[in-house]
């Protein structure tokens, strides 16, 4: 065997055993958990309730339930899908924005995150954000037709999950790829992701299919997700499309952004939540 065909034989080894990697890998590179929990809502003044509830396999779930000012029941809530690193003690500054707007805030984490039990990948992330809905709503009794589904990068599919099958009255996303094999084709273009991609997690196939009122928010800036798949996001929507342009990176976008981004999603909760006062309660038969 010559020098030149040893060099291939080499080449072609280590490129099937990098698609290898990619491919019993992927909840390694995509999930990445902490269990340590860096600080709560009371640290920054707010003051809040801890939560366990059950996954549809049995296992623990952790959340937090950060109230509005005054009774929680007047407000509208925010369920919180955050994204795939780290844990719920990392959005600390996120959960303030929020609670600035007067909105109640529900955090949780998935399995394998922060306090929450089990091992995490796509389908366990999905029913955790249903799980979480079914506790808001059945324990915590908050009105489902004032909750709103709020995600942010991994989180963005999980919310829009989330409101097309539990019926939600609106969605928030923000920060968030089409689908993993899209924005794995950005990042491994050199690869056949989407012979290899096992998660998919698709997030405009579930915008498309849902039917309500969609705020979508990007930053040009973000170098992780790139800004035309935002944009792809928000005109997929349609007249039922609302967007944010962010600042800053792909994580501090909601500071960097300023009042803008609270004042955003207070609009879009008011414009939002008085569409759904004035909708008339069906007449109920005898």
């Amino acid at each position: 065997m010559n020098s030149v065909t040893t060099f291939f034989a080499v080449a072609v080894g280590l490129y099937l055993a990098a698609c290898a990697f990619l491919y019993f890998f992927q909840n390694q590179l995509i999930f990445l958990p902490s269990s340590e929990i860096v600080q709560t809502p009371l640290d920054a003044g707010m003051e809040f309730t801890e939560h366990f509830f059950e996954t549809e396999n049995g296992l623990k779930l952790h959340g937090w339930f950060i109230p509005a000012s005054g009774s929680h029941d007047k407000h509208p809530t925010i369920i919180f899908c955050h994204g795939n690193a780290g844990n719920i003690s990392g959005r600390i500054p996120i959960i303030r924005q929020f609670h600035s707007i007067d909105a109640n805030v529900f955090i949780f984490d998935y399995q394998g995150y922060g306090q929450s039990e089990g091992r995490t990948g796509e389908r366990q992330v999905l029913a955790d954000g249903l799980a979480a809905w079914d506790f808001v709503t059945k324990e915590l009794g908050i009105p489902e037709h004032t909750i709103l589904p709020v995600g942010r990068s991994m989180g963005g599919p999980v919310a829009a999950h989330m409101a097309l099958n539990r019926n939600a009255t609106a969605l928030a996303i923000e920060s968030t790829f089409t689908s993993i094999p899209d924005i794995a084709l950005k990042t491994y273009p050199i690869f056949p992701v989407r012979l290899l991609a096992r998660i998919n997690l698709p997030t405009l196939e579930f915008v498309e299919a849902f039917g309500g009122p969609i705020l979508v928010a990007h930053s040009a800036a973000d170098r992780l997700i790139p800004y035309e798949m935002g944009r792809t996001l928000y005109e997929s929507a349609g007249e039922r499309g609302r967007w944010l342009e962010l600042q800053g990176g792909h994580n501090d976008g909601h500071i960097a952004t300023g009042p803008k981004y609270a004042n955003t999603y207070a609009d879009f909760i008011q414009d939002v939540f008085r569409i759904q006062e004035q909708t008339p309660e069906p007449e109920q038969g005898l």
